[in-house]
């Protein structure tokens, strides 16, 4: 029986297929369709299949379980391409959504582009108020129904929204959170009027304090559903029609999975990179890690996410197009900076991304039409990528072409012509890049990298993380073997996990019994989930977490909660958060005196899966190099004669000096002068400072 996982990127579509009975795995990628993410979907399961070494339809009909993470819901987001979206609203607060919250034309933009905040505006509605429908009706704060629903109101609204082509409806009515009956009795009346219109309720995708936050999840579920839903359909009928015979389990922003009909359409966005959070877990928790610091380089963008103490955390806030909405979603920094980001000039300055070439034409040296210079581009020019063994041989690269690039528009106009001063300024630009955000996604939060292992991934990651890796000073830099399908391998782990959450502020202390009810009813929901997910119960596990102030603060902080809570338990929920608190903001500065109050309450219902066994390699020789090649050498400040190895034929124990080159079939691991490489049992890259290094005598 296989384990089988597929993960669209931006550039490439990756697979991962693990053998549950030998413990061997395999790897293979495809390049994305964007015109049809099916098709790369099918190739990459062909390739896949053929280096497993057998039919495709065998390798489907023999997977006990199917998994994937898709980038539709975030294409249809950026390129706002989703569907018509109406909106319902409570009478008086239509403006809701288009009055955003104060921070609306800065949200989610970089420190240099708030700098020119005049420059800044409002992002695109994706509901303006042509689209907007106020509804008479009121609940008040405590749930109760101060102006009952004017359902002849609700009826002509939605024969109008049907006919003026709208393929969706959001519904987010005031308090909805504390009493949804009037949403829940607007879907059966749309349902009654327009039963091909998509209904999203703010109540169910969430059911939380922020008016707007509820309101704006709502809009952008409905603006993806019908995109996700028909995708999600097409695929599963094309799988099944090709062999496979288990359900399709779809890779949540929450770090798990969840059946087609169980998904929430928003939260399939960015779940790739949430995938990929928790594939560094699980391998962090094999390698015995506790800290980690996980790094994600794709052809568009690089992630950064903490994981310490084997868990990761939730991010308070998701940002999407500067709307501020509230998910379960795995925290998780990003910029535009990949392989395939654009290198340009501004000024007298060289600037990379957040442009990226993507998939179509992508980076010059795909030969495919593309001109713009990336850092793919550069790292061709630089030596550190082969021309002709890019994915294992499977694809060619043009190394004139992105000669050209680089050389037209960036050497020419900052480098005095100099090709290879220019290729070397793009990559440390974008590595600068990438350890800026691994500062901001450490230090700002109260941890100290020191404290950390990190871990690179993806497919332009392992090719860079020495060079980023030893800008923020890490000791040790983890390679995993499948880094170029990690994102793949970790969907495969991925448990099965819905979020549930209930806002109903309370100022401690209170009546334990109280909060205890609260998780009892949520818990009793997260298990009705698991068991429709056909979870046993002996797998099932239940978490619990609130969302803390000082009373008059704005922001929150999450923290665990125990598995009880009653007299002898209750103490513990402030004494967290006031550990917490002074972790972040330093000891003494909690205010003790301003009493404790809890928000929002959650619970995530989990169903284990447990990770297939994976295959130790033997050991053996030590590994020689297959060629040597001219590469970039930071330190030398020029090109010199570079040893490379085949990475799949190296064996657990082979340690390799810097400066190196180890190919492996969809990436490459770069080595620099004054590191060393070593592999572990289950062929994973350990890259680490030369003991000169270390110990400064070097300098």
């Amino acid at each position: 029986m296989y384990t089988i996982a597929v993960d669209i990127g931006g550039t490439f579509t990756d697979v991962f297929v693990a053998d549950e009975a030998s413990g061997r795995s395999f790897a293979s990628k495809a390049l994305t369709t964007p015109s049809d993410l099916q098709q790369g979907v099918m190739r990459g399961l062909e390739s896949a299949a053929e280096t497993a070494g057998v039919a495709m339809r065998d390798l489907l009909a023999r997977a006990s379980r199917f998994v994937h993470a898709t980038t539709q819901s975030t294409n249809a987001i950026f390129s706002f391409t989703g569907a018509r979206t109406a909106v319902l609203a409570t009478r008086g607060f239509g403006d809701t959504l288009t009055i955003m919250r104060a921070t609306g034309r800065v949200a989610g933009l970089s420190v240099f582009e708030r700098h020119h905040y005049r420059a800044t505006q409002k992002p695109r509605m994706l509901a303006d108020e042509r689209d907007i429908f106020e509804i008479v009706e009121r609940i008040d704060y405590k749930g109760k129904v101060v102006t009952p629903l004017d359902e002849a109101g609700v009826r002509a609204a939605v024969r109008t929204i049907a006919q003026r082509g709208y393929r969706a409806i959001a519904v987010g009515f005031l308090f909805s959170h504390k009493n949804p009956a009037h949403e829940r009795r607007v879907r059966d009346i749309v349902r009654e009027e327009a039963p091909d219109l998509y209904v999203s309720l703010s109540s169910e995708v969430a059911p939380v304090i922020g008016e707007y936050e509820r309101s704006a999840t709502a809009l952008f579920n409905a603006y993806v559903g019908p995109i996700i839903e028909g995708y999600l359909a097409r695929l599963e009928g094309a799988l099944r029609e090709a062999g496979l015979r288990q359900k399709l389990l779809v890779v949540q922003a929450n770090g798990g999975v969840a059946t087609t009909a169980q998904t929430v359409p928003i939260l399939t966005v960015e779940s790739g990179p949430a995938a990929g959070v928790v594939g560094a877990a699980t391998l962090a928790e094999r390698l015995g890690c506790k800290n980690v610091i996980a790094t994600d380089v794709g052809g568009t963008t690089f992630k950064v996410a903490v994981i310490e103490n084997g868990r990761w955390s939730y991010a308070k806030e998701t940002v999407l197009n500067q709307y501020q909405l509230r998910l379960p979603m795995i925290d998780v920094a990003s910029i535009g900076a990949g392989g395939g980001s654009i290198a340009w000039v501004d000024g007298p300055r060289l600037r990379i991304g957040p442009q990226s070439a993507s998939a179509d034409p992508g980076p010059a040296c795909y030969g495919q039409g593309g001109t713009e210079p990336t850092v793919t581009d550069a790292d061709v020019v630089l030596g550190y990528l082969s021309p002709d063994n890019f994915l294992g041989g499977r694809m060619r690269l043009d190394r004139e072409s992105a000669v050209r690039a680089i050389a037209e528009r960036i050497a020419k106009p900052l480098f005095g012509g100099d090709v290879l001063a220019a290729a070397a300024g793009i990559r440390t630009v974008v590595d600068s890049q990438m350890a800026d955000l691994i500062r901001k996604s450490t230090l700002e939060r109260g941890y100290d990298p020191r404290d950390f292992v990190m871990m690179a991934y993806g497919g332009a990651g392992p090719g860079h993380a020495a060079s980023y890796g030893a800008d923020i000073g890490m000791k040790r830099i983890i390679i995993p073997f499948h880094a170029t399908v990690h994102s793949a391998y970790g969907a495969a782990l991925s448990d099965v996990r819905f979020s549930l959450t209930h806002s109903d502020p309370m100022v401690l202390p209170v009546d334990p019994a109280s909060i205890e009810a609260i998780f009892r009813r949520m818990e009793a929901e997260g298990a009705a989930l698991l068991a429709d997910a056909d979870v046993p119960e002996r797998s099932r596990e239940f978490r619990r977490w609130v969302e803390a102030r000082f009373r008059r603060q704005v922001h929150t902080l999450r923290i665990p909660v125990p598995a009880k809570v009653d007299a002898s338990t209750i103490g513990k929920i402030p004494c967290a958060f006031e550990a917490e608190y002074e972790r972040l903001f330093g000891p003494g500065s909690a205010l003790r005196e301003a009493g404790v109050e809890l928000l929002t309450f959650g619970v995530d219902a989990v169903g284990i899966v447990r990770p297939p066994d994976e295959e130790a390699a033997p050991k053996g020789e030590l590994g020689k190099p297959s060629g040597r090649r001219p590469a970039w050498c930071p330190r030398a400040r020029q090109m010199v004669e570079t040893p490379v190895y085949e990475g799949p034929s190296l064996p657990p124990g082979a340690r390799i000096a810097g400066p190196a080159i180890i190919e492996h079939p969809g990436t490459t691991i770069v080595v620099l002068a004054g590191q060393e490489a070593e592999i572990d049992r289950w062929r994973n890259t350990h890259i680490t400072p030369c003991a000169a290094e270390q110990d400064g005598s070097h300098a």
